[in-house]
């Protein structure tokens, strides 16, 4: 394998995902293209959450308000609706 400046070296792990990709049928390897590709769009992102944004997020992950329904319960309304 020759490296150049146009040639950049990838890790081995992403190398060794490349190979074991290439088996796979057009349409996965499609797939996993489009989720390459979004991956690393989003790192070029000039759009970034801040520390705080991104505490916040694992916060409301981690303990849903509980000001919403849970599912269960906007279930349990949608039935009740149907009875007479």
């Amino acid at each position: 394998m020759s490296i150049s400046c146009y040639d950049p070296p990838m890790s081995k792990l992403l190398e060794r995902a490349f190979k074991k990709a290439r088996a796979l049928p057009d349409d996965r390897q499609d797939q996993l293209g489009a989720m390459i590709l979004d991956v690393v769009e989003q790192d070029q992102s000039n759009l970034h959450l801040t520390a705080d944004q991104r505490e916040e997020v694992r916060r409301r992950l981690a303990d849903p308000d509980p000001a919403f329904a849970s599912d269960e319960q906007v279930e349990a309304a949608y039935r009740s609706f149907g009875k007479k």
